[in-house]
């Protein structure tokens, strides 16, 4: 006799869902019309049906070519990297805005994985573990199914394609919906089902950001990941990576370029996506009027924005960016570009200033002038900010580490970390005294 709860009885029993957009449905119309996978495949939460509970992310082909950019690898980076190819499970934990989830999901597709994303803030626990439905048997009988959930079918109905996992905003997750997460995330199982095509990843905030809302991981979940994977700040490299990716066909990559030269004048990426690039995107749409602001609005704006303590420099930076932003949004920026090429030429610094960048970057340190017994350590991390106390913008001290570098002159130090870890005796130039 034919079981009555197998799998494919679930996903043929036409009741499973009942919304037109949702992946059973899609799953029919396969059947009826020889709909491909791959057009199921790719949804974002918005449009799959799941009242954006999850989404599915593809590689491109541009992902698969590429594979991946060694030397783009952050220390971010890396340690994911290390789980992905040891497929291993992995949680990371770090501040909101910096590009978690794009960052950990771009570097999956160079991996060849696949992403569904579920937003463990957003689902109820049988989004996990499956929903219960009563049904009758040819006899009479009264039986239950546990409907799978809709992007586990993806991942069931496509058992060669390597997936990544990701449960987004894991520890804001309530305490039913983490007790579902155990056998997904300890034995890879799901409805009963033993999956051997996908990783799990996590991400969450840290505790001091939610007032409360966020939930200590179980011991057992905890030890499942191997060590918490605490990302770190700065990784404004990575961030703009998908930014570029975002708004270069929309804006153009000079326009975002001129934003990442600045990007170290605010807290973090998502302030600038979300309160700058994005408004400006929708004044260049006409959904905004572009000539009811000024450079002066615009540098309000940035103020904002900006994080505390700017130095003299990037207050600076700050009324060039508006008067860009102005000049861009009304058609000019062009002539704007011919105002301040001038500050980019490396031909026009010391070769004294240069020289003592040189020095710092190999050596690792600097000395208070007026203090000398003081030295502060330096990294590639915070040199930038230090350079730009004897440069007119932060684009030119780039320009100058790309030439040092080019000429065979390495840091000593990549991050601050490790110019702490190393020589612990040393101060933090962003440090109060």
């Amino acid at each position: 006799m034919k079981k009555t709860n197998s799998l494919e009885d679930f996903i043929a029993n036409k009741s499973s869902f009942s919304r037109k957009t949702s992946i059973m449905e899609a799953r029919r119309k396969k059947d009826e019309s020889d709909v491909k996978q791959e057009d199921v495949e790719g949804l974002s939460a918005e449009e799959n049906g799941s009242e954006g509970k999850w989404a599915v992310e593809p590689p491109t082909d541009d992902d698969l070519l590429k594979g991946i950019d060694r030397e783009t690898l952050t220390k971010n980076k890396k340690r994911i990297l290390l789980r992905m190819k040891a497929n291993k499970p992995f949680f990371v934990e770090g501040r909101a805005g910096w590009g978690k989830t794009s960052i950990i999901t771009k570097l999956a597709h160079q991996c060849k994985r696949t992403v569904i994303t579920v937003y463990l803030d957003k689902i109820p626990p049988e989004d996990l573990g499956g929903t219960p439905v009563p049904f009758k048997s040819k006899k009479g009988g009264d039986y239950v199914k546990t409907l799978m959930p809709g992007w586990a079918v993806i991942m069931y109905d496509n058992p060669d394609t390597d997936y990544l996992l990701f449960f987004d905003e894991m520890n804001q997750a309530d305490p039913q919906v983490m007790n579902a997460l155990m056998p997904i995330v300890l034995k890879n199982v799901i409805c009963g089902v033993q999956f051997k095509n996908f990783i799990v990843g996590g991400a969450g905030n840290l505790e001091d950001e939610n007032q409360g809302g966020v939930n200590q991981l179980s011991k057992p979940l905890r030890s499942r990941f191997g060590g918490i994977i605490k990302w770190e700040d700065g990784d404004w490299a990575s961030s703009f990576d998908f930014l570029h990716k975002k708004w270069d066909a929309k804006l153009g990559r000079k326009f975002v370029d001129r934003i990442q030269d600045n990007c170290e004048c605010f807290d973090n990426p998502r302030d600038i996506d979300n309160h700058i690039i994005d408004t400006i995107a929708n004044i260049k749409a006409g959904k905004e009027d572009a000539d009811i602001f000024d450079a002066s609005d615009w540098l309000d704006q940035l103020n904002d924005l900006a994080k505390e303590d700017l130095s003299h420099t990037q207050e600076h930076n700050l009324e060039e960016l508006a008067d860009y932003i102005y000049n861009y949004v009304n058609g000019n920026e062009d002539e704007d570009d011919d105002r301040t090429g001038s500050s980019k030429d490396i031909n026009m610094v010391d070769e004294k200033v240069i020289a003592f960048i040189k020095k710092i970057m190999t050596r690792g340190w600097v000395e208070d002038p007026h203090s000398p017994q003081k030295k502060y350590g330096v990294s590639r991390e915070n040199l930038k900010g230090i350079a730009e106390e004897l440069l007119p913008n932060g684009e030119l001290v780039e320009i100058i580490l790309d030439k040092l570098e080019a000429e065979g002159a390495k840091f000593k130090y990549e991050t601050n970390a490790e110019w702490k870890k190393a020589n612990p005796k040393l101060l933090d130039p962003d440090a109060e005294d």
